[in-house]
């Protein structure tokens, strides 16, 4: 009686002691979101949204550190997503960034639980996926960094698994690609996550006639939100397809296209030359304090449990292979996404990659949870790393 009373404290403990991990950590990310002062990018952007103009208001000093100058006025080169999310709370002079932040961390971790319980992992194991994806990978960069840049990422994340959760759910194809398509109007590259779902279609069940009708419901409103972008970018730049990051500028008013640092390589803002260098720091980097790139298996050593997923059906296969189209995009860009924790552009697809895990049914092994710790340990290490030598980074960047 006495060793069954034993074993059940201890089975107990095993199911309560994730969650309590996750409280300390998103408590910590809560903290440093709160002192973290607000860089302004795109509470400026709903300012200029709210005085009826597309262009940036003008800024104290004259720092136009960020913007995309063109024609005599300065832009914003973000998604303009976020700063019409932000209207009400910018309006009601209520709006805080790194409390946006915060609630957007707790959804991500929320809605990738969510996931892992609708393949019927139980409760202590949907929370070891969560905080895997929230603290175990570059995710844990952005959330506890409350810059608009890291922003981006945290809503276009919640975007992206809200339309996961809604095909495995109810599988309402015109909200799936409304969701990618605001995914898409937050950071663009993840709306070629698109593909994922239009593959899974196509060689899905259905007649011809059937398959052409669920293309037309998920690619409708996802049209749409690219016809808006399109139209946004064109009113700037007369040009549907320039976001503005092919004049940004620097802090020092040096355009990034001219810009030679570490992390940031001079040319066009995308360029198939790009992606080897890129993905040499992706698969290998190591930690620096100029916050380059780190190698996403050094970040989530559990990654390679996606060698050793057992059911690769032609579902799984067509999820990995869509992947591939983000991360060529997000390499060929002129920068590795430099000022971060480990490789952040990585998250424009991640939410994929749990997807495939967990509808693989991967057993979530006490190896698989030692490493998952072990990812949570070293991303929050290089993160308190990366915030403690934000001034060297700052004295090196020089004008040249």
């Amino acid at each position: 009686m006495v060793l069954w009373v034993e074993q059940r404290q201890i089975t107990t403990l095993h199911r309560i002691w994730p969650f309590v991990y996750a409280t300390i950590l998103l408590a910590l990310i809560g903290w440093l979101n709160f002192i973290t002062a607000d860089d302004r990018q795109y509470s400026r952007l709903t300012e200029a949204f709210l005085a009826g103009q597309l262009d940036l208001l003008p800024r104290p000093g004259n720092n136009w550190a960020d913007t995309a100058p063109f024609n005599g006025h300065y832009y914003s080169a973000l998604s303009p997503l976020p700063a019409v999310i932000f209207i009400p709370l910018v309006w009601a002079g209520i709006f805080h960034q790194g409390i946006v932040t915060f609630f957007g961390s707790l959804a991500v971790f929320f809605q990738c639980f969510r996931l892992a319980r609708i393949f019927h992992y139980s409760y202590d194991e949907g929370c070891w996926f969560a905080l895997a994806f929230c603290f175990g990978t570059s995710f844990v960069g952005v959330a506890a960094i409350a810059t608009s840049n890291h922003l981006t990422h945290v809503l276009s994340v919640i975007l992206l698994f809200l339309a996961i959760n809604e095909y495995e759910k109810k599988s309402r194809l015109w909200l799936i690609g409304g969701l990618i398509g605001l995914a898409m109007a937050t950071r663009v590259p993840t709306g070629l996550n698109i593909i994922s779902f239009v593959l899974i279609l196509c060689f899905g069940v259905g007649t011809f006639r059937e398959k052409v009708i669920r293309l037309v419901k998920l690619l409708v409103p996802f049209c749409a939100i690219a016809g808006v972008l399109a139209v946004y970018n064109f009113a700037r730049f007369q040009n549907p397809l320039e976001s503005g990051y092919s004049f940004q500028v620097n802090g020092f008013g040096i355009p990034y296209s001219m810009w030679d640092v570490p992390g940031n390589t001079p040319g066009p803002a995308v360029s198939l030359s790009n992606i080897p260098n890129h993905l040499w720091i992706s698969l290998a980097g190591l930690p620096s304090f100029r916050g380059i790139g780190t190698s996403i298996f050094l970040i989530s050593p559990f990654l390679g449990y996606l060698l050793r997923v057992p059911h690769w059906d032609l579902t799984n296969k067509l999820i990995a292979i869509s992947t591939l189209p983000v991360l060529l995009l997000d390499l060929a860009f002129r920068s590795t996404g430099f000022e971060q924790m480990g490789y952040r552009f990585s998250l424009d697809f991640f939410p994929f990659l749990f997807w495939l895990l967990m509808r693989s049914r991967i057993n979530l092994t006490g190896k698989f949870r030692g490493l998952i710790f072990l990812a949570t340990v070293i991303d929050l290490i290089l993160t308190f790393y990366h915030m403690a030598t934000i001034s060297l980074r700052r004295a090196l960047d020089t004008v040249s």
